[in-house]
């Protein structure tokens, strides 16, 4: 009697990672190559003028300098690099530039909570693409950059498919590489925010809908559901920017926020309809309103509940893009504080050496 194979289908891997490098000897680059062929010819030169000694002092001090330059951690990072940025901060800090004050009776003359930092300059305004959707677009008078922001609904690969899973990974790169044909367009990128659920939005909607007359057994169960619930639940939320550069190619001049607004505006319905096929869900342009509620959040988490209270209060919160930023923030070397949060950075320096599946 034969057997069936009930076996699925074998998981996909992904692997063949490789670091891009620069042309050079060995593993020392073009910088370290061209620091090796001057100091040689250095060497040459003070042994042919003043004599063997003086060579070898000198062969000793451009030994230390070019290990200091070329010799790199697991992390890339060379010894100048990272002497340099210690310097830095400390000199940073002592001039008292890690310390940022807003508002009222902050530093800034205008009284604002302006975003500190490379965002200060940043321009916020609001257009209408052509399926009828408002929505924000950054703009960064120092690069000549606009950003537009889309929320996304993930569908989650838990009870899903294999080949479906394979499906969203394909289209995705296919998306990203669409995006080297969209003119201007020069970054992409993906961030996924965890958070614990306030309980305000379960609240509202079990508010809504329980009907008075039910049991005074089943009324009290959703009673202690909405208030045991939130505890240790989270909400994920996902976000996908694209930036555009204000001239089409280099050279060209560069658009205004008018001339950028109406050419994103019907751009941006194929973008976010493209990206339902990765596996992102339901993607849509966050609106002026939306995107200053997520940076206010970012800057102070605390305040989460707040706007969802008064949303569930029936009130639309009223924050512009000056009103967004940190009340008061530290910068350290190793990690950012703003108002009640820490903010730390972990960067991936090399890729994984075993098997990567999709997850």
């Amino acid at each position: 009697m034969a057997v069936a194979n009930q076996a699925g289908p074998a998981a996909r891997t992904y692997g063949n990672w490789r670091r891009p490098t620069s042309p050079g000897l060995w593993q020392l680059g073009a910088l370290g190559t061209g620091l090796l062929l001057f100091f040689m010819i250095i060497e040459i030169l003070l042994m042919a003028t003043a004599g063997l000694v003086p060579a070898l002092i000198g062969a000793l001090i451009g030994g230390v300098a070019f290990l200091v330059l070329t010799v790199k951690d697991r992390h890339r990072r060379s010894i100048a690099q990272r002497v340099t940025a210690r310097v830095a901060f400390r000199r940073h800090r002592k001039r008292g530039h890690n310390l940022y004050r807003s508002g009222p009776l902050g530093q800034l003359p205008w009284g604002s909570f302006q975003m500190p930092g490379l965002a200060a300059p940043s321009r916020l305004s609001e257009w209408t693409d052509s399926y009828g959707r408002k929505f924000a677009l950054v703009h960064v008078p120092s690069t000549g950059d606009y950003t537009v922001v889309f929320s996304t609904e993930p569908d989650g690969a838990s009870l899903v498919d294999t080949e479906q899973v394979d499906s969203w990974v394909a289209n995705w790169g296919a998306w990203l590489a669409n995006l080297a044909n969209e003119p201007g367009a020069i970054a992409a990128a993906v961030t996924v925010e965890t958070a614990p659920d306030t309980g305000t939005r379960l609240r509202r909607e079990v508010e809504a809908h329980v009907d008075p007359d039910a049991p005074l057994v089943a009324q009290a169960m959703l009673r202690e559901v909405v208030d045991s619930y939130p505890e240790g639940s989270a909400t994920v939320k996902a976000w996908v920017s694209v930036t555009f550069s204000a001239a089409v190619r280099a050279g060209a001049r560069k658009r205004t926020p008018e001339e950028m607004g109406r050419d994103l505006a019907s751009r941006l319905p194929a973008l976010s309809q493209s990206l339902h096929a990765t596996g992102a869900g339901g993607a849509r342009p966050v609106t002026a309103a939306e995107l200053c509620e997520v940076v206010r959040v970012a800057y102070d988490p605390t305040a989460a509940r707040l706007l969802d209270a008064a949303r569930a209060a029936g009130e639309a919160p009223a924050l512009s893009w000056d009103e967004v930023g940190p009340t008061a923030a530290e910068e350290h070397y190793d990690h950012y504080r703003h108002d009640a949060a820490v903010s730390v950075t972990w960067a991936m320096s090399s890729a994984p050496r075993g098997e990567v599946y999709s997850s």
